[in-house]
């Protein structure tokens, strides 16, 4: 072996050392930007896929995302909430989408779930739809890096690739933006549609596959036509199983609404609040709302989380407002009308009164 050749392996066993993993190595520990229901989830420094048939959902799924991530800590939705005290910073590609469908999603529908305008200063979008595909992956890689941010939401990846069957491809693509997470600890959530046949819900292409056995956690959107009921299936993960499939549909005002448990044949939970049109089996003598009968109705025989008690109010008592469901709950809970436990599944939930011997008293 010549010297030139011993200088080289020499080399390669140097970067090998520094990639060997010892027990006492000082690595940072997997960090999640939200909880699901309790439920760790979206790790930074990895890959997230979202999938689904076409107007699936995978959509309103980003912007709920987006907007956990910009809310008070403190607030929800659909049962997700955001681990760190302060909002974080997103930034979001649309490849998919024309300028004026982002610019409508990121001012009504994330704005309307905040409550506020999005932050200029967390928030970062970008609609390379008018981009060349050979150009658009340069320009994301430049965008991660100049925010850093903790978020990233990729609607999608396959206008980066020129064929989705190309395994090569394939492989670079995901390598790349592996590394890329890992560099960044961002989250990358990767949206990719499923294949067309209805029986068939695989990752399309070289680029699914390679997508799907990379990916950190796997979330598929599906949409009943009958009902217009979204429902959100975690299919993949490599730590923390969430058992739960959260639903929701959409309000008059295009937002997403909880209605976990709703059954698919229920009718629309989208109607408006006023006096005239609440439930009137709920409206007192007084003409004020009887809320003892309200939830004593729904919880006699039901533990529900808050959103699942949300959602059942808008459908039972006609409902549109979720911040209204929201005010009656609160105000019950005051009025010393609702108790608190934990049930088996570690889920926090609400029932009538005394009725905590079904579970473990909460703390």
């Amino acid at each position: 072996m010549t010297a030139a050749m011993q200088d080289r392996q020499i080399s390669v066993y140097e970067q090998l050392d520094r990639q060997r993993i010892l027990p006492g190595s000082d690595i940072r520990a997997h960090e999640f930007l939200f909880r699901w229901h309790d439920i760790p989830c979206c790790a930074c420094g990895e890959l997230v896929a979202v999938t689904g048939k076409a107007k699936s959902g995978k959509t309103y799924l980003n912007s709920i995302l987006m907007a956990a991530a910009l809310r008070l800590q403190t607030e929800s939705l659909l049962g997700l909430q955001r681990m760190r005290p302060d909002p974080l910073r997103v930034l979001w590609i649309d490849t998919e989408q024309s300028e004026d469908s982002t610019l409508e999603i990121l001012r009504d529908r994330i704005g309307g779930m905040t409550g506020a305008k999005p932050d200029s200063e967390q928030l970062f979008v970008y609609n390379l739809r008018q981009v060349n595909w050979q150009e658009r992956q340069p320009l994301i890689e430049a965008a991660i890096l100049r925010h850093m941010p903790d978020l990233v939401i990729f609607d999608g990846i396959r206008d980066i690739v020129g064929d989705i069957n190309d395994y090569q491809e394939a492989q670079n693509v995901i390598c790349r933006l592996l590394s890329i997470a890992s560099f960044s600890h961002a989250c990358i959530v990767c949206v990719l549609h499923q294949n067309k046949a209805v029986e068939d819900k695989t990752l399309r292409g070289a680029l699914g596959t390679e997508l799907q056995n990379k990916s950190f956690e796997t979330y598929e959107c599906a949409k009943s036509i009958d009902s217009h009921i979204f429902t959100i299936t975690q299919i993949a993960t490599r730590k923390y199983d969430m058992r739960f499939k959260p639903q929701f549909t959409i309000s008059s005002e295009g937002l997403p609404v909880p209605c976990s448990n709703v059954a698919d044949t229920a009718p629309s939970v989208s109607l408006p609040v006023n006096k005239e049109r609440f439930n009137p089996d709920y409206i007192g003598s007084d003409g004020k709302i009887d809320k003892a009968k309200l939830f004593a109705s729904l919880l006699n025989d039901h533990c529900l989380t808050w959103n699942e008690l949300r959602a059942q109010i808008m459908h039972v008592a006609n409902v549109r407002s979720p911040h209204f469901a929201e005010k009656l709950i609160t105000e019950a809970k005051e009025a010393g009308m609702l108790d608190t436990i934990i049930d088996k599944d570690a889920l926090r939930k609400y029932t009538w009164r005394s009725k905590t011997t079904l579970f473990d008293e909460a703390p």
